[in-house]
C-alpha cells in the first residue's frame, strides 16, 4: 500500500511551538486553514467557501526551523503524508483531525515576499542544548545569522515593503569595521 501524499496551501492558524519527545527528539505541530474560493454564479462575485483545518506535524531539524520561521497568519505551502487521528473527547464524542506529516513547509511566495537562509542543525544528542538552558541563549543552538542577511529562515517581510529593522529574527544592516589588531612587538 502506498502513502497518501498531499499538498496544502493556506494560512498558519496557530503559532508553532517546539517540544521535545521523551527521547529528546524535537517536534512541532501547528494548524493550517485552507479556504476554498468560488465564484457565485448568480452575482458573479468571488466568495469564501468553508475552511478546512489541517494539523501539520514536523520532527527534528524541520521542527526547529519551522518554529523559527513561521508565525500565525502567514501564508504557507505544506507537502507531506496525509492521515487522520481519531479519539473520544471528554464528553464522549468521537473526534478526528486531518494530519499532514510534513516533508516540506515553506512560505507561499505567491502571497508575499520571502527570504531564505540555510540553517545547519547539529543533531548530536550529547551536544544538543536543552530548552531554557542558561548556558545557551538560543534554545535550539542555531548559529546566528550573518550580519546584513535576512536572518530568518523564511520571512514574509512587512506589509509596507520596508526593511524589518528591529525585528529580532532579522540581521542588522549596519556594518561596522572590525577592530584593529594590536601590533605585536
Amino acid at each position: 500500500m502506498s502513502d497518501a501524499r498531499t499538498t496544502v496551501t493556506g494560512y498558519v492558524g496557530t503559532t508553532p511551538v517546539l517540544h521535545l519527545s521523551a527521547n529528546q527528539v524535537p517536534w512541532t505541530s501547528f494548524r493550517v486553514g485552507s479556504t476554498r474560493r468560488f465564484r457565485d454564479a448568480a452575482t458573479g462575485e468571488w466568495r469564501d467557501g468553508r475552511t478546512t483545518w489541517f494539523t501539520v506535524k514536523a520532527f527534528r531539524g524541520a521542527a526547529r526551523t519551522i518554529c523559527e520561521s513561521l508565525t500565525q497568519g502567514q501564508p504557507v505551502v505544506v507537502t507531506g503524508r496525509a492521515s487522520t487521528e481519531e479519539w473520544v473527547d471528554k464528553e464522549g464524542r468521537d473526534r478526528f483531525a486531518l494530519i499532514v506529516d510534513a516533508d516540506a513547509v515553506g512560505p507561499d511566495a505567491t502571497r508575499g515576499l520571502t527570504r531564505f537562509t540555510k540553517v545547519v542543525h547539529d543533531d548530536a544528542p550529547a551536544e544538543r542544548p536543552t530548552q531554557g538552558s542558561a548556558s545557551t541563549p538560543d534554545p535550539w543552538g542555531l548559529p546566528p545569522a550573518p550580519r546584513g542577511d535576512a536572518g530568518a529562515v523564511a520571512d514574509a517581510g512587512t506589509p509596507d515593503g520596508e526593511d524589518d529593522v528591529g525585528d529580532p529574527l532579522v540581521g542588522s544592516d549596519d556594518q561596522t569595521e572590525p577592530a584593529a589588531e594590536p601590533a605585536v612587538a
